[in-house]
């Protein structure tokens, strides 16, 4: 049986041991102030929700325990994530989901490497080559809002992301919905927060079933446990930092796509540069105005860096679409079943960011 466990990162935030137990351990009292300040605000997307305030209803003779965020209702799914998820983090109030924290420095890498050289190509070389083709600047404009919006695509969609047992447990319906989605047995009725590894058959395991003992889940095949979202990814492929999320089911077709745009723009701005270069005269010209020499520097070697390192790995991914694999299975040589990577069914999003969390027991 496969454990895997999430890689200890430099920084280290403080997890609860459950969901019920974050919930037990801040309620101390029994009663919500009845009006918040007026002026209190969100410090973060993720809203730190227990330390908000929290009710108790009585069912039965059972203590309740209900979560209420700074509006007085149910927190929704993005604001407790810190509890319920991994290191993702949301934007727009959880319609885009992101990678990690760290990620950071990579991604602005990405993005100066493709605006730092179009703005200069635009800057210095649109306008002569407006006069020798219009279609020049104009197909390269085209190639790099593609690239744009698939970079952000890639960037804030959910890559497939498997629901931990606390946020499976939270949302009512959700367990039953992967469950019919994904195809892994159900989880334990009677397993708690921190349930036992359950048996998985042979065939089971031999179909690429997991047990993944961060996210207290059966994983499907395929899947895979990412160590720096510190999340269970439906058909894992990798986890990209430059585009600050992991690449999965749900956005491979988004990264395939921005990687052949990126090309696109590359080689667009190197031939641009050309037929601007070659419209200058001799070597002895140039060297005569430094202004056009540092310009061209600035625009040709990002770009051919650029494009040098998109086309090697478009080429490979090419190579894996072909033989049905993702990078991981290629790297690792763990190969369980095969099929497609970038025709396949991408389905619906399972974490439910916008949805409300429910009272759980105390």
């Amino acid at each position: 049986m496969e454990m895997e466990d999430s890689r200890q990162s430099g920084e280290t935030r403080p997890r609860p041991s459950s969901w019920a137990g974050v919930m037990a351990t801040r309620a101390t009292d029994s009663e919500v102030p009845a009006e918040y300040p007026a002026d209190s605000s969100v410090s973060s997307l993720s809203t730190n929700w227990a330390a908000l305030g929290t009710s108790f209803e009585t069912s039965a003779g059972r203590a309740m325990v209900t979560p209420l965020n700074i509006e007085g209702r149910l927190p929704r799914v993005y604001e407790v994530w810190d509890h319920v998820g991994g290191r993702n983090r949301f934007c727009c109030c959880g319609r885009c989901v992101t990678g990690p924290d760290i990620d950071f420095w990579y991604n602005l890498c990405t993005w100066s490497l493709i605006l730092i050289p179009s703005a200069l190509y635009f800057c210095f070389c649109s306008r002569h080559l407006w006069k020798v083709n219009p279609l020049l600047p104009i197909v390269t404009g085209i190639a790099l809002v593609a690239t744009l919006v698939f970079l952000l695509l890639t960037s804030c969609t959910d890559p497939g992301i498997l629901p931990r047992r606390e946020l499976r447990l939270a949302v009512p319906g959700l367990e039953e919905e992967i469950v019919s989605a994904v195809g892994v047995p159900p989880l334990p009725a009677d397993g708690g927060l921190d349930p036992e590894c359950p048996p998985l058959s042979d065939l089971q395991q031999s179909q690429g079933y997991r047990w993944c003992s961060t996210c207290k889940i059966v994983r499907p095949p395929r899947a895979s446990h990412c160590a720096d979202c510190d999340n269970c990814v439906l058909m894992f492929d990798h986890h990209c930092p430059f585009v600050n999320n992991c690449v999965g089911q749900r956005n491979y077709v988004f990264f395939s796509a921005f990687l052949f745009s990126t090309g696109c723009l590359g080689f667009s701005v190197a031939v641009g540069v050309g037929i601007n270069y070659s419209s200058i005269g001799s070597l002895p010209d140039l060297w005569r105005n430094p202004l056009l020499l540092l310009a061209l520097g600035l625009i040709g070697i990002p770009t051919a860096l650029m494009l040098l390192g998109v086309i090697c790995l478009g080429i490979f991914h090419l190579f894996l679409i072909c033989i049905g694999r993702t990078t991981k299975e290629v790297l690792t040589g763990k190969i369980t079943v095969a099929g497609r990577t970038l025709l396949h069914e991408r389905g619906a999003s399972l974490i439910h960011a916008r949805s409300s969390v429910t009272p759980l027991e105390a």
